[in-house]
C-alpha cells in the first residue's frame, strides 16, 4: 500500500509475482498466460474501485470539513 495525503492506496500485483504463483500452483503455456491476465485484471480492477472510493471519501469529508 502507498501513500497519498494521508490516504493509503494500493498499488498493483507485478506481473512477474503473478507469474510465479501461476508457475507455483502449476500452470505453464497458454494457461499461465490466461492466469495472469485474468488476475491482472482482478487486480487492476480491485485498484481502480479502491482509488475511486478513496476519492470520494476524501470529496465527502472535504465537504463536511467546509460546512464546519
Amino acid at each position: 500500500m502507498g501513500m497519498a495525503g494521508g490516504l493509503s492506496l494500493p498499488r498493483p500485483v507485478p506481473r512477474e509475482a503473478i507469474r510465479r504463483e501461476g508457475e507455483r500452483l502449476g500452470y505453464a503455456g497458454d494457461s499461465l498466460k490466461d492466469f495472469v491476465e485474468i488476475v491482472m485484471r482482478i487486480d487492476d480492477f480491485h485498484v481502480e474501485v479502491t482509488v475511486k472510493r478513496a476519492a470520494d471519501d476524501a470529496k465527502a469529508a472535504a465537504a463536511r470539513a467546509k460546512k464546519r
